[in-house]
């Protein structure tokens, strides 16, 4: 059950954490230990686990103070739905149980633990129970009329059909490399995980391992992609696996793949190439078939030419380009981004309600994405839960950034429409007199492209994909109408 599987371990009891290392090593886990909150949610925020095991109380009093373990269980629970959690304490409290439940563990072990199979039958029962509920949940009927949203989107994701048909392929081809690009929050990661549902619903369990580059030391990134023997470097006190083995067989998220260092792609184009790759300080061969899935907030070609990205390895990725659109450019998405919301946190809303809520954070532009929406939207519920006061528009709380964003907008709103204007007239004036046939087409072929590039994708690889022609044929273009940004 635990062999090779990512645990969690939240516990500050240096006495229970030997235990417990201890037990899981026995059990051929791999493990990381977080003793403080602030690690814990560093954790959760940057990795992704099987199980979680976490301690009820970390910096306040067992029998005495609120857990603040319950606040790691319900980030948890948010952030790794898929992961397994069980939570552990010596409070003797009769209703610590049911809090642990309702912020969303699946099962309650009290310390001290002894022996190994006290975690392996613990695990196994919150295993059981979490199948449970997520069978009652995919049975109970949405609430209010826009439960429609929620309903058009079992996946969670919203993705037009085209999007939706092409990720479907590519977790049918476990072997082609998928590349998603935009800015954070617009839910990179959410893809790389639906593949990986995708690709279990197909063929049962595999590994999942997600690495943000970007949070990862340059002189520390080859050590954790691909695992180190024992005395390799100063402080390497034990040999490691490292995420590419942790991968095999399964699916490897790198977001910010842009940040990893040249020597760091080398060896990664290396292992995508024919699957081996060397551990550091040893000279044997590994071995690891996983399925990339990459992500960036950068254009990988823009990259490329700025020296920062392997030519190679670009053309290795070349697969699938996904784009997604920041959410200032998807505002008439907002009511199915609310409407998955609610229907995941089981919430409901009336639908005047609903409809002034759609209203009221149509009028932000989000700066922070999907992300900050969602960030925005849990804050409103936990502030009107604290509060006593109900849900609605008038409670929810502001936005500063984002709202000041929409008023610079709106400022330059009569310039925009006058060069809009402008540019409208030039294209349709050869259609009532006659102009010069090469003068117009070149015209017309400059506003398409300005258009793309500076309106709708911001993004060179999202336009070669929107306008569908080579990148040299657009660099091209670009040169020839002075495009070059």
């Amino acid at each position: 059950m635990f062999a090779d599987r990512k645990v969690l371990v939240v516990e500050d009891d240096q006495r229970e954490i030997a235990t417990i290392e201890q037990h899981l090593r026995d059990l051929r886990a791999v493990y990381r230990v977080a003793t403080t909150l602030s690690d814990a949610k560093s954790a959760l925020e940057s990795e992704t686990f099987d199980f979680i095991l976490s301690d009820l109380h970390l910096e306040t009093k067992a029998g005495v103070d609120r857990p603040d373990g319950l606040d790691i269980i319900s980030l948890a629970r948010s952030l790794q739905p898929s992961a397994t959690i069980v939570a552990t304490s010596s409070d003797p409290r009769s209703d610590i149980w049911a809090e642990t439940l309702k912020a969303g563990a699946q099962n309650f072990i009290r310390k001290p633990l002894s022996k190994p199979d006290e975690l392996v039958i613990a695990f196994g029962l919150a295993f059981e129970r979490k199948l449970l509920t997520s069978k009652a949940e995919k049975t109970r009927k949405p609430k209010g009329r826009w439960a429609k949203y929620a309903e058009s989107y079992p996946d969670g994701m919203i993705l037009d059909k085209l999007t939706q048909k092409r990720i479907a392929g590519m977790a049918r081809h476990a072997d082609k490399t998928i590349v998603v690009m935009g800015e954070t929050g617009t839910g990179k990661e959410e893809i790389s995980k639906l593949i990986h549902r995708y690709r279990c619903r197909a063929g049962g369990e595999i590994p999942f391992v997600a690495v943000n580059c970007a949070t990862v030391t340059a002189e520390l990134t080859e050590s954790i992609l691909f695992g180190h023997k024992r005395g390799a470097f100063t402080g390497a006190d034990s040999s490691t696996i490292g995420y590419i083995s942790e991968a095999d067989r399964g699916v490897l998220f790198l977001d910010e793949i842009q940040s990893l260092e040249l020597r760091t792609q080398q060896k990664l184009l290396r292992v995508l190439n024919d699957g081996t790759y060397n551990r550091l300080g040893e000279t044997k061969t590994m071995r690891s078939q996983f399925q990339l899935v990459a992500a960036s907030t950068q254009d990988l070609d823009e990259a490329v030419e700025q020296g920062k990205f392997l030519l190679d390895l670009r053309t290795r990725m070349i697969g699938l380009d996904v784009v997604l659109k920041p959410l200032r450019d998807r505002l008439d998405e907002v009511p199915a981004l609310i409407a998955l919301f609610l229907d995941k946190r089981n919430l409901t809303l009336s639908d005047d309600q609903f409809e002034k809520l759609v209203a009221h954070l149509k009028r932000y532009s989000w700066p922070g994405n999907i992300r900050q929406l969602f960030k925005t939207l849990d804050a409103w519920v936990l502030t009107c839960e604290l509060d006593e006061v109900p849900m609605t528009v008038e409670n929810f709380p502001m936005v500063r950034n984002s709202a000041q964003r929409v008023r610079n907008s709106e400022s330059d709103t009569a310039k925009t429409q006058q060069i809009e204007s402008a540019k409208s007239e030039m294209i349709h004036r050869p259609l009532v007199e006659d102009r010069n046939l090469d003068e117009s087409v070149e015209a017309y072929e400059k506003a398409i492209i300005e258009a793309a590039l500076y309106r709708h994708h911001h993004k060179i690889g999202a336009v070669v994909n929107a306008l569908q022609v080579p990148r040299s044929s657009l660099d091209s273009k670009r040169r020839k109408h002075g495009l070059v940004f």
